[in-house]
């Protein structure tokens, strides 16, 4: 588990340049993905709003329509509470985000020049070749 924590930006930064290689297949997965969660926040919505409207319904003794309409008051007032709790928390969460990839970046960037720095010529050398025989080689699998 240390291990992952120590090089969780280096693991999010490989799935980056994974997901830019492969972007159609990035774009696939995510879509579906999306389309898995929209159902599933669907049918739990349908499901908790059956609940509120059979339940006030039950307990007064309302008509259908009675119902439907303290069910749909309700709802906007528990929408009111999330949206206004999401204006609360997501500048805190995207301020936490972007110090996490700036205090990434610069440690990150600090050992790689102390890498580069401390290999000799012939080693320079044989990291670019080696980097860029990688590259040309990966780029026949993309197309």
């Amino acid at each position: 588990m240390g291990m992952i924590k120590n090089n969780l930006d280096l693991i999010l930064a490989a799935v980056v340049a994974l997901a830019l290689v492969m972007y159609d297949v990035t774009i696939d997965w995510i879509l579906s993905l999306l389309h898995f969660l929209f159902e599933l926040i669907h049918i739990a919505y349908e499901w908790f709003e059956l609940g509120i409207e059979h339940s006030v319904e039950h307990l007064f003794h309302t008509s259908r329509h009675g119902s439907q309409i303290v069910t749909f008051y309700v709802l906007v007032l528990i929408a009111s509470g999330l949206i206004y709790w999401l204006w609360r928390v997501l500048p805190r969460l995207f301020e936490r985000i972007r110090q996490f990839a700036y205090d990434a970046w610069v440690l990150r960037k600090s050992e790689w020049e102390l890498y580069w720095l401390s290999l000799t010529l012939n080693k320079k050398i044989m990291l670019l070749v080696t980097a860029l025989g990688v590259a040309y080689i990966a780029s026949f699998f993309v197309m």
